[in-house]
């Protein structure tokens, strides 16, 4: 007999995740030590076990189409078992011929179908079908068992001709020689684009920034090189000098609430990290009880998860404070905007060479541009540059920082 699974909570709030990539087929025998799909949460991507042995008879949604929690993913049952599942979609009711989709596709007698006579379609291609009124029993399938995909329909959509689709206005009418294409955004694209959305509007966000001779940190950081043998990461320094100044100043170690203000006594520290599909940030929990060893160590092994969407939710939340290395990208200024639920971000640029002022003689030095963004109605600009001379003082001395 058929059982259907659900997408399971997977964690940390999660209300919905998108499938990334189908890792079985439709028809494919399957075992509890494989995996059934890639799911994109707000923060990660999750490998979806397949929960019980058997066939695939079905798979409920599309690359790319947003999933609920509690939704069925998949139908698993003997092989050639007919399915009638609770969410197995239903027929779309036929909409009026379009001459200019019938010219270019295929008779409807070919239209693949179900055991029960309906077209063999996931709910999300049913949907664009029924949006842009096409018939999907026109419609030629290239998918599994000659499944009608997303592809196929927007292949029909991409030649219709320029009059199906009349512009509103004369206003809205495409001028010769240009085209554009909509591309959905991904569901970390979309939390990026809330959070930060919130967080500007919420937060009143006031920058500060001081430039920090980096002379005593780049040597400092080859020494450790050589002394541990190993890579050291320039955000262990960095946190590492963040450390001492978040204790004494705790307002930046906090979360603006209701009536006041909430001061953690635990230092985890968001480290942003840039990815193809956008930004995350790792967060480093409990970082005040580290080593340097012990930091470096975790860094070199959460960082590159983050960076390959395989860090956990829980590794992806939780921050009270951000460190933002945008010299790791080449830039030598820049600003950013603070996490929602903290009060500052630490921006650290590039180390450029440049002629300063050094007991009366100019000298090339490599000067570091940090910026902080803060919370105005948290902390004022003169708090706000004191704990910015102090992460200084730790910066161009990093021993004592270190010790």
């Amino acid at each position: 007999m058929s059982k259907e699974f659900r997408l399971p909570d997977l964690g940390s709030g999660l209300q919905e995740g998108q499938i990334v990539n189908w890792l079985v087929e439709v028809g494919q025998t399957v075992t509890t030590s494989d995996d059934l799909c890639e799911i994109e949460t707000e923060k990660a991507v999750i490998e979806i076990p397949v929960p019980f042995a058997g066939t695939i008879l079905e798979l409920k949604a599309d690359v790319g189409e947003a999933v609920a929690v509690g939704a069925v993913l998949a139908v698993i049952g003997d092989a050639g078992e007919p399915t009638e599942s609770a969410e197995a979609p239903v027929a779309v009711a036929a909409a009026p011929e379009e001459p200019a989709v019938a010219a270019s596709a295929p008779a409807a007698d070919t239209a693949p179908t179900t055991a029960g006579g309906r077209v063999k379609a996931m709910p999300s291609v049913r949907r664009i079908a029924r949006e842009h009124d096409i018939e999907l029993t026109a419609v030629s399938g290239t998918g599994k068992f000659g499944q009608i995909t997303r592809k196929d329909v927007l292949a029909i959509l991409d030649n219709r001709p320029e009059a199906a689709v009349a512009p509103a206005s004369p206003a809205a009418a495409p001028q010769p020689g240009t085209s554009s294409r909509f591309e959905p955004f991904s569901m970390i694209r979309k939390t990026i684009s809330a959070r930060l959305s919130q967080s500007w509007q919420e937060i009143p966000h006031v920058f500060t920034r001081i430039e920090i001779d980096a002379t005593r940190l780049l040597v400092v950081r080859k020494a450790l090189i050589e002394e541990l043998d190993t890579k050291i990461p320039i955000e262990a320094i960095l946190v590492k000098a963040c450390l001492p100044a978040l204790k004494e100043f705790p307002v930046f170690n906090a979360t603006v609430v209701e009536g006041g203000i909430e001061l953690h006594q635990h230092y985890n520290i968001g480290l942003a990290a840039d990815t193809e599909t956008g930004l995350v940030v790792p967060v480093l929990k409990n970082a005040d009880r580290l080593s340097l060893r012990e930091m470096v160590a975790a860094m070199l092994d959460l960082m590159p998860r983050a960076v390959q969407r395989k860090a956990t939710p829980e590794e992806l939340s939780g921050g009270t404070f951000t460190v933002n290395n945008i010299g790791a990208l080449g830039n030598i200024s820049g600003t950013s905007i603070i996490p929602h639920g903290t009060t500052a971000i630490l921006s650290v640029s590039r180390a450029v060479e440049k002629p300063v002022a050094v007991n009366g003689a100019v000298e090339i030095r490599p000067i570091l541009e940090v910026t902080l963004s803060f919370d105005h109605r948290a902390i004022d600009g003169g708090l706000a540059q004191r704990f910015l001379n102090r992460i200084q003082e730790n910066l161009e001395e990093p021993v004592k920082a270190l010790l």
